[in-house]
């Protein structure tokens, strides 16, 4: 009896009062930072494909918002994020040694002209993408993201690593490279892939992850559009979205990271390599 007395009384502040029923149906504020995120909550943002792309710290170098553990400092982060490069430089260098280099091999008088036309197949083959428009500098065999994801001359407008974040002027680690482009300059995936997840947050704006072989994931912010949807098979060169000013900037540019095995790396190796 004393439940149905609790249920009535209830039942009898809603209809009285519609905006308190109502009230009862507001989303609650979003906790804003990684301290006050449940075990469920991370879960469920991770699963919407939002995930932290760079970490802000207070003025005593602890980590406030999207750390890697909480309460870490700058210079903790950038240990981990360093010894997980490491581990993919490992992978990068084996991969590179796997790839023949033409300048390397050897003019052989004596090796016969249908060898000689295959080796040519072969290389053309290599650098020719299966798109249209496409990046001329990607290979369309490239399973792993090298290079840069634009085309033509790209100024890097803030590099990897610690900074004083533009906007907020708080103490950041950058988990990626910016490079300046006007809205609507085509992004390419740097490698054959597989659109892992596409979302809109407060501070990323437009994002794009794509997943690629070899345990590597490409994470792009600020879009103007993204032009693949999750679960879209993308060629190596080929556009999947155009930069904008979305989320948190000072203007228009493209922010992109790298992921090895779920951890983000510093990518100015795999941007450098041509």
């Amino acid at each position: 009896m004393r439940c149905v007395g609790i249920y009535v009384f209830l039942l009898l502040i809603i209809v009285g009062d519609p905006s308190v029923g109502a009230s009862l149906l507001q989303p609650q504020p979003f906790p804003g930072t990684v301290a006050d995120l449940s075990f469920t909550q991370r879960v469920s943002l991770l699963t919407d494909g939002y995930e932290p792309w760079q970490a802000e710290y207070d003025a005593s170098g602890r980590c406030i918002s999207g750390c890697v553990y909480g309460g870490i400092t700058i210079q903790d982060e950038l240990q981990i994020l360093e010894n997980n490069t490491n581990v993919a430089n490992a992978n990068l260098t084996q991969y590179l040694n796997q790839i023949p280099h033409p300048q390397n091999q050897t003019n052989n008088t004596t090796q016969n002209n249908q060898n000689q036309l295959e080796n040519l197949s072969g290389i053309i083959a290599q650098y020719t993408p299966r798109c249209r428009p496409n990046n001329p500098n990607t290979p369309a065999n490239q399973e792993i993201p090298l290079g840069v994801p634009l085309v033509g001359t790209t100024h890097i407008t803030s590099p990897y690593g610690a900074r004083t974040h533009p906007v907020t002027g708080k103490p950041s680690v950058h988990r990626g490279i910016d490079f300046s482009a006007a809205v609507g300059t085509p992004v390419y995936s740097p490698a054959i892939g597989t659109v892992e997840s596409v979302w809109t947050d407060n501070s990323c704006g437009n994002g794009l992850k794509i997943s690629h072989s070899n345990g590597y994931e490409t994470v792009y912010c600020h879009l103007d559009s993204v032009l693949a949807k999750q679960g879209d098979a993308v060629g190596a060169g080929c556009v999947v979205a155009k930069t904008g000013d979305s989320g948190i900037t000072t203007g228009p540019h493209l922010h992109y990271a790298i992921k090895y095995n779920g951890e983000y790396i510093n990518p100015t190796n795999w941007v450098n390599q041509n």
